[in-house]
């Protein structure tokens, strides 16, 4: 836990320097009345050290989490089937990464390394690239657990990754370009096909309607477990009962299901308040009423609840929509209040889950 702590401290340290370089860039001079060059180089800089900081901290880890002995022990075989994975399209994409770490530096541990660098280093330069308070949303990215989480579910943050990095596609409307890139990751994990939809579901037109009907779907399919296990069963090409494994049937947490509806409460609170929506926000309002439904819809499943991975990396950005339609004078209480209450439950989580950090230097002392 001290490590994740530390690690978070830092960041926000380099996270902090990238938002004075940004403000910067853009700051209007008070003689000449002219903004910024808009040079964004040291702004990247520090994003990028934070960057770093996160991709090695995850990369050096040792058996820190619960499927690093799966991947760790299983990479000379993805290394293996590279050829038989592509011509059977068996999600060939970790091991081409395998093969290609082989290739390099044929360790397991830097097959660990190389799948984490990829995976955070998508999510942190497209939250860099679509943001103005680059401290609020990777402070975020970190206590929402989407960092730690591609600890455990490696191949399906690598394909969530890919699809957040290539979400813009949806927003401008290039279909094909998303297909592709939805196919990219599918090819780390099946079920990222069901982000093909989104892209007829999450537009620039949000209205009632729409929050209903993605509502009440959640809510339906609370009921159709049978078909979300035979779904699963179909996409995973496999006649394994889910149902009968107790992962399967672990209900998840309630306190994550009210920080899923959290977001969606403070949207309400706005419209009340008669702040309205438009264009890329109403963009990013989409996800987050998508990410709560399908909290909902699979509250009774750990192994089902996993699909709201594809969401959680637009926590921060639609957070950030949120905050922003504060007055000037409330924005900055708002945004530390979101920091300091998401902060304290990602510390409640690693307290009450926590276990021992090793690095992957230490192996030969460890196992």
């Amino acid at each position: 836990m001290q490590v994740m702590i530390i690690t978070a401290v830092a960041v926000g340290f380099f996270a902090y320097l990238a938002n004075r370089q940004y403000n910067h860039a853009f700051a209007v001079n008070p003689v000449t009345g002219k903004q910024g060059s808009k040079k964004l180089t040291s702004y990247y800089l520090f994003a990028t050290i934070c960057i770093i900081i996160l991709a090695s901290v995850g990369g050096l880890r040792y058996y820190v989490g619960t499927d690093y002995g799966a991947y760790y022990h299983g990479y000379a075989k993805y290394a293996d089937s590279v050829i038989e994975r592509i011509q059977t399209w068996d999600e060939p994409g970790i091991a081409i990464i395998a093969k290609i770490v082989s290739l390099v530096y044929d360790d397991p541990g830097a097959f660990m390394f190389a799948c984490t660098a990829i995976t955070v280093f998508l999510f942190g330069f497209t939250l860099a690239r679509h943001t103005d308070d680059f401290f609020f949303v990777i402070m975020l990215y970190i206590f929402t657990s989407c960092w730690s989480g591609c600890f455990n579910g490696v191949r399906q943050y690598l394909a969530a990754a890919i699809l957040f990095a290539g979400h813009r596609l949806i927003y401008e409307r290039k279909f094909i370009k998303f297909c592709i890139v939805v196919f990219l990751a599918a090819s780390f994990h099946v079920t990222a096909l069901i982000m093909l939809p989104m892209y007829f579901l999450i537009t620039e037109n949000l209205d009632i309607k729409k929050i209903v009907f993605i509502m009440a779907s959640g809510v339906a399919l609370v009921f159709s477990y049978d078909f979300l296990f035979e779904l699963v069963g179909v996409l995973k090409d496999t006649e394994s009962s889910f149902t009968d494994s107790a992962y399967n049937q672990e209900q998840i947490n309630p306190l994550r299901i009210l920080i899923a509806l959290s977001p969606v409460l403070l949207y309400f609170f706005l419209v009340l308040q008669k702040r309205t929506f438009s264009g890329e926000e109403n963009f990013y309002m989409g996800f987050i009423f998508v990410s709560a439904s399908t909290i909902i819809a699979t509250h009774n499943s750990a192994y089902l609840n996993r699909v709201g991975i594809y969401f959680e990396p637009f926590i921060p950005l639609s957070l950030l929509f949120l905050v922003n339609k504060f007055d000037k004078n409330q924005k900055l209480i708002v945004k530390a209040t979101v920091l300091i209450l998401y902060g304290f439950l990602w510390i409640w989580f690693l307290i009450t889950g926590s276990s021992n950090w090793y690095w992957v230097f230490d192996r030969a002392s460890v196992y």
